[in-house]
């Protein structure tokens, strides 16, 4: 029971830490946060997986190969959100999205 325990903690613990991170770059980059709290939600948890599994929080819309430098683009913000940004109006999952709204998460 205790180790259920234990690992409920630290996925409770990943999902903070990865929604302090999303929300924190949204403000210092002026990006606004996924409004729809099931997609929102979806996204973090996948963020907070891969947090848990690999060590760094990856994108959860791309897969995680194993080869350092490809993986490294990955990492959350991944290197082309700002392009996905500017021409879709989001970043691939999700999460990120134009404009100076800021979800409260």
């Amino acid at each position: 029971m205790a180790l259920k325990k234990a690992g409920q903690d630290e996925a409770a613990a990943a999902l903070r830490r990865v929604t302090r991170a999303v929300q924190a770059y949204a403000r210092k980059s002026g990006l606004g946060v996924q409004p729809d709290p099931v997609l929102r939600r979806h996204v973090l948890e996948g963020l907070a997986r891969n947090l848990l599994a690999h060590g760094r929080a990856y994108c959860p819309c791309r897969e995680v190969t194993g080869e350092r430098a490809r993986d490294r683009a990955n990492i959350c913000p991944c290197r082309t959100h700002l392009e996905e940004i500017e021409r879709l109006g989001e970043c691939e999952c999700g999460i990120f999205l134009a404009g100076p709204e800021v979800v409260e998460l």
